[in-house]
């Protein structure tokens, strides 16, 4: 009778035990399907960060592109702001700055033809009608930077110290028809007096410029890599 006892109380004890190896091994089983995967969380994060990125690029390009003046005649003081202007040529380009409405050339204080895919800057006056023909232009503090990314100058006019860095340079004949044009002012008021140099090339050259000048290219390039 005691040892009947004995087995039983023992096979109850074994069955315990055995219980509560099955249960410890379902719930390792559950713990393992509920882990999640670090691998996937990270690369779903990685993507939502690039997308952010790409989202924000987007909107300060356009932001950028709403900021541009278009093809007009306005009339400085009303229309727009006195102040220095980036213009960008959309083929190709025409500005004319003048003194009055009448259309007479006397009243033209100055105009420029921009080449293909070129820029140049202008400095307008409270009471001037300005022409952009071809072109579309933005206030300096809200243009697009004028730097090539591939470290090659060409056509337009940069502000030597914001642009390009202070220096010599070797100027580099590039018209197809042999000719080129170079100019050194000290601002972009595209007066007479403020030409410093100008040349008219037809071969390669050398130049100097410094902090604060405005260097025109056309026809030529400078290489800065």
């Amino acid at each position: 009778m005691k040892k009947g006892l004995k087995f039983g109380c023992l096979g109850i004890i074994a069955l315990i035990v055995l219980m509560v190896i099955i249960g410890f091994l379902v719930g390792n089983d559950e713990e393992v399907i509920d882990k999640p995967d670090v691998n996937q969380e990270s690369a779903t994060d990685s993507n939502a960060i690039n997308t952010k990125e790409e989202t924000t690029e987007s909107a300060e390009k356009e932001e950028a592109g709403s900021h541009a003046i278009k093809a007009g005649t306005y009339k400085v003081g009303t229309d727009i702001e006195a102040g220095e202007y980036l213009i960008f040529s959309e083929g190709f380009g025409y500005i004319e700055a003048a003194k009055d409405s009448t259309g007479n050339l006397e009243s033209i204080v100055f105009n420029a033809n921009l080449t293909e895919d070129s820029h140049t800057y202008a400095t307008l006056s409270d009471g001037q009608y300005f022409k952009l023909q071809g072109a579309k232009m933005y206030p300096v503090t809200e243009a697009p930077s004028v730097i090539p990314e591939d470290g090659v100058y060409r056509d337009g006019m940069y502000r030597v110290g914001k642009d390009i860095p202070a220096g010599e340079y070797k100027i580099i004949l590039e018209s197809e028809a042999g000719m080129g044009y170079i100019e050194v002012s000290k601002d972009s008021s595209y007066d007479l007096e403020s030409i410093v140099t100008n040349e008219n090339l037809q071969a390669d050259t050398y130049l100097t410029v410094q902090e604060g000048q405005y260097l025109t290219l056309q026809g030529a390039k400078i290489e800065t890599k």
